[in-house]
């Protein structure tokens, strides 16, 4: 009995521990202001893709992935995905930032939850005064900040997850989602293993929604937002599914690339995905005043305790993601 009740002990001291590091606000406000500030600084010049920033900023991320407990996808390259972006205004060498962190489950750490943000921008914006930068704050420093973010907090928690996860910074998102198309076309980690993709962009403001809320991408088409909601029972934020924007975007971010892999016979095959975001107001999409001074870095510190918390507790679930939508099926 006396052995029996030391084991109990032991469950209930080691959930006690999990309970007390949940929503811990690891990476502050200060620390985001550091890093988007930087990202979105005008010596990077609006991270035009093909741009030297654009390596730079490249290299930074990668740098911040092996700071915070991230290992390189790629045994050669490191975290680095080299390809050519060709549009039709050019053909020029870019390269997305992948990263893993591995699972610790025995039965579910062969499957894969990508978190993924963009990091590109539109440059110059020639002929405007004072200031002819797009600095690209919220789109989407922010949204690789977030990325960034969830890294160090899962890192420094010490909480381990139990699918892996692929961190995925993209470039290319800006003309046509080709940084992600070419990690969907050349993946690290087998596609069908994928249990789904949270893509990050705009993440920087609160006036929109207000404060520990965001919206999400895609909820009309698998139940990923139905996980979510039963995740956020009791946890003070809100998934706010009543935008009509959020159902047009779906098919405007690096999220697509992941759920329309293939399309024959009126039937799209892909991995369950959404873009997770807190703003989608025309005031600061490519425009020059889309600057880091303007953000909400406390609600966005919050944000990020968050969905850090969140993806640890999706990569321990035994419920799976599934289409709700017979336009689209999943990859076998």
């Amino acid at each position: 009995m006396k052995k029996f009740l030391f084991v109990i002990l032991i469950i209930l001291s080691s959930a006690e521990c999990f309970t007390q590091k949940k929503n811990q606000v690891i990476v502050t406000a200060s620390k985001l202001k550091e890093w988007v500030s930087y990202l979105a600084s005008d010596e990077m010049r609006g991270r035009a893709n093909g741009s030297d920033e654009m390596k730079t900023a490249a290299y930074w991320i990668a740098g911040k992935f092996s700071e915070n407990g991230v290992k390189p996808a790629y045994p050669d390259s490191g975290f680095i995905q080299n390809y050519t972006l060709t549009s039709r205004r050019q053909s020029v060498k870019e390269r997305n930032v992948i990263g893993i962190i591995e699972g610790t489950d025995p039965l579910l750490k062969d499957q894969y939850i990508v978190l993924s943000a963009h990091f590109d921008h539109t440059g110059i914006r020639l002929g405007l005064k004072p200031d002819s930068i797009n600095n690209g704050a919220d789109d989407n420093a922010a949204g690789t900040c977030t990325l960034i973010g969830i890294a160090r907090t899962i890192n420094i928690s010490g909480i381990k997850p139990g699918r892996s996860i692929v961190l995925a910074a993209f470039s290319g998102e800006e003309y046509g989602m080709k940084g992600s198309r070419y990690f969907v076309s050349n993946p690290p980690v087998p596609l069908k293993e994928i249990y789904a993709d949270l893509n990050f962009e705009m993440t920087g403001h609160s006036e929109f929604l207000g404060k520990n809320k965001y919206y999400m991408t895609g909820c009309l088409y698998s139940n990923l937002d139905d996980l979510i909601e039963e995740y956020n029972k009791g946890t003070g934020f809100q998934l706010v599914d009543t935008l009509a924007v959020a159902n047009m975007l779906f098919n405007s971010s690096d999220n697509i690339a992941f759920s329309r892999v293939s399309s024959s016979d009126g039937t799209i095959t892909g991995i369950p995905s959404g873009t997770f975001a807190t703003s989608a107001t025309p005031e600061y999409l490519h425009n020059v005043t889309d600057e880091a001074e303007l953000f909400d870095f406390d609600n966005m510190a919050e944000l990020i305790s968050y969905f850090s918390d969140l993806v640890i507790w999706l990569s321990n679930s035994r419920s799976d993601v599934v289409w709700t939508d017979p336009a689209f099926s999943s990859i076998k």
